[in-house]
């Protein structure tokens, strides 16, 4: 029943919100702005998604060089391409097939690297989109473009909140870096939790925290640190600018840092479980651009279609490429660890 529901609930919720997006809109006058899009901004936007799995990948290197310092970086290319091509199915299977498909194909200690996956996740990629989205949002008007279409209560309360994401995001900072300088005594502490030590209700997320601290190693050192920083706001400079390249080749005039707003934005849209985001961040994107910036709801509502297709479109195109090289086959040699196994 749980799976029937996980397949049947994500469709119906992206039924709901194009539903909820498009409603009340023009759709011969949507379909002349997509048809119409500048194919150089479109084409920047969709290089940027090549950049970005390139990027996240070599990330993901670092994150793993305190356990398994020696994988190939074509190997985690492929793992990731094809990871992000499964997340298009119900129920986020590419976040575990990732690092499944990585250990299978290199020997690599799935435990450690399923570990740096939801580092990757919980940790670096919302610290990221808390600190440059609640930074854009305390810039000037001209510079951020929230301010002169949005009701100025609206401006305030968004002003404030920006300032406590940069703020809280600052802070989690400081106590991650100290806990990965004692990991094993906090995964310990964390595990005692999950195993009953602790409330019922709290078993779970403990669980899930524990299951954190063997990917933090590179947060043990300044520089493992420095790295894995410069590479995590390296990767959403990009994935920002490709969504503002993809929004302006529909015609939408933005500020230079509108995207970096949009960013909580669209994550929180992502983050509702429909396949690959459909629907959930067609109607994140309308919302933010036509309640933040005054867009009008077609040029919205196109902007949404145009950046969502052609950012998978490259997805399906990588993934697609590795599968048919071999990046399901398990690894000829997989160098595995004494006491591990592959799964």
């Amino acid at each position: 029943m749980r799976r029937v529901l996980t397949w049947v609930a994500g469709p119906a919720l992206a039924a709901f919100f194009l539903w909820l997006c498009f409603r009340g809109v023009d759709l011969g006058e949507l379909w002349q702005v997509v048809r119409h899009v500048d194919p150089l901004l479109l084409g920047l936007s969709i290089a940027s998604v090549f950049a970005h799995l390139g990027l996240r990948s070599w990330r993901w290197r670092t994150l793993l060089a305190p356990v398994a310092p020696d994988v190939p970086y074509r190997e985690l290319l492929s793992a990731v391409s094809i990871g992000y091509m499964a997340s298009l199915l119900p129920g986020r299977v590419g976040e575990v097939l990732r690092p499944a498909l990585l250990s299978r194909r290199t020997g690599t200690p799935f435990p450690a690297a399923l570990a740096t996956v939801g580092v990757e996740r919980a940790v670096l990629d919302l610290l990221a989109i808390v600190v440059l989205g609640g930074g854009a949002l305390l810039l000037p008007p001209r510079l951020s473009g929230v301010g002169a279409h949005a009701d100025p209560e609206l401006v305030a309360f968004l002003r404030v909140l920006g300032g406590g994401l940069l703020a809280g995001g600052l802070v989690a900072l400081a106590i991650v870096t100290r806990l990965a300088r004692d990991r094993a005594r906090w995964e310990a502490r964390f595990r005692g939790f999950a195993e009953g030590e602790g409330l019922p209700l709290l078993r779970r997320p403990a669980g899930f925290v524990a299951g954190l601290f063997p990917g933090l190693g590179a947060f043990a050192t300044v520089r493992g640190l420095a790295a894995v920083l410069a590479e995590t706001f390296v990767i959403w400079g990009v994935i920002a600018a490709g969504i503002h390249a993809g929004i302006a080749s529909c015609g939408v005039a933005l500020a230079p840092f509108s995207a970096l707003v949009m960013l909580p934005i669209l994550a929180v849209g992502i983050g509702i479980p429909t396949p690959g985001g459909t629907g959930s961040y067609h109607a994140a994107m309308t919302w933010g651009l036509a309640g933040l910036f005054g867009t009008p709801r077609v040029l919205a509502g196109a902007a949404g279609l145009v950046v969502h297709a052609f950012t998978w479109l490259p997805v399906l195109a990588a993934g697609g490429l590795f599968v048919a090289l071999g990046g399901l086959a398990r690894g000829e040699t997989p160098a595995v660890p004494a006491g591990e196994t592959a799964p």
